[in-house]
């Protein structure tokens, strides 16, 4: 079994306000026509205006976030670099894309290019803080940001890391939302955040963000510890349950040891039922709080999860904006992440303190 990490530091860009103050501001933007964009930080204060001119809309959140992430860890050269995402970026593809046909496959820009590919920001990330360490990128859809994690917890293991920059980036461009709109990821008719929950319809809203963690394999100044993380592909519902419990005894724990469940319902009631079946398991003590109707649905939409879960371990509080049931637990000592994208790629994250 794979040792535990420690999480040192957490940072996130999404739709939200959670860049300022690094955490969930208490007043929420809502989604506009089913989609929540990102809420951007002042890139002047990191780029020249000559930098910015280059630079993509999904590298400048990237880059920002992977800046103050190591900020907050103390540390300007990780040992590792390791990133997971679904679709990068999606506006220099369709840039891109876009020159081949207007010009005819002639003399075209190469930035759209460079910045398209998966692992353009993990190399921006490397060139700006001059380290050329361990460098790779995942993209395996719903399961890019646990393949990055478990990436370097196996560094770690194997002691040829003792920390690592890991995390995800994702965005959504106008026709990339149309497309999957017409294969029913999205609900036909507007819906605000707070009642996506109960919508009682299928699809979901759209969303996009960027989160990076500072791991370590030290508990020192650490916000929370990391212990497993458990993907499935496309599980029945006995499956599920059976492979979540197993998980837990592993760790030497019992759906009665969960002090908070972190689920990632979507509003699709397609596939509520996997939430069901995993949220009927924790003991009535627990809390049971969701996400998606803050940052949305994407590929990636755990690494909101795992921020948010390591700052509730950490300050010990837990957003009321984020409960689906008030539990009783007051010291919250086990965490369990369960998000699934949209029925196949499945993931179980146990965090403690």
């Amino acid at each position: 079994m794979i040792k535990p990490v420690y999480i040192r530091s957490a940072r996130a860009i999404c739709a939200q306000d959670t860049f300022t103050g690094n955490c969930l501001p208490k007043e929420l933007t809502d989604a506009v026509n089913n989609a929540l964009s990102y809420n951007h930080p002042d890139y002047s204060r990191y780029f020249s205006i000559m930098q910015l001119r280059r630079m993509g809309r999904l590298t400048k959140t990237g880059m920002v976030a992977a800046i103050e992430c190591l900020r907050d860890a103390g540390i300007s050269h990780p040992d590792a670099i390791i990133t997971g995402t679904g679709k990068g970026s999606m506006s220099d593809t369709e840039k891109f894309m876009g020159n081949i046909r207007e010009f005819h496959e002639g003399t075209l820009n190469p930035t759209p290019f460079i910045q398209s590919t998966y692992n353009s920001l993990n190399g921006l990330i490397g060139l700006h803080h001059g380290t050329s360490c361990y460098n790779t990128t995942y993209v395996h859809r719903g399961f890019s940001l646990e393949h990055s994690l478990l990436d370097a917890m196996l560094l770690f293991s194997e002691g040829r890391a003792k920390n690592a920059l890991a995390g995800s980036f994702e965005e959504m461009t106008p026709e990339h939302f149309i497309i999957k709109k017409k294969l029913g990821y999205w609900k036909e008719a507007p819906v605000s955040c707070m009642d996506l929950l109960r919508s009682g319809t299928s699809g979901s809203i759209s969303g996009e963000g960027t989160f990076f963690f500072l791991l370590q394999d030290s508990e020192s100044n650490a916000m929370a510890r990391l212990d497993g993380i458990r993907i499935l592909f496309e599980p029945t519902l006995q499956e599920l349950t059976v492979e979540a419990g197993r998980f837990l005894k592993e760790h030497g724990l019992a759906w009665a040891d969960i002090d908070i469940l972190l689920s990632g319902e979507n509003g699709d009631i397609r596939f509520g039922d996997y939430y069901k079946t995993i949220s009927a398991e924790i003991p009535e003590r627990a809390h049971h709080l969701a996400f998606k109707h803050v940052c949305g649905e994407f590929d990636t939409a755990a690494g909101f999860a795992l921020w948010q879960a390591a700052h509730i371990l950490e300050r010990q509080e837990v957003p009321d904006v984020l409960q689906l049931r008030k539990g009783t637990a007051g010291n919250i000592r086990h965490l369990l992440i369960y998000n699934n994208y949209y029925g196949k790629q499945h993931a179980f994250y146990l965090l403690g303190v």
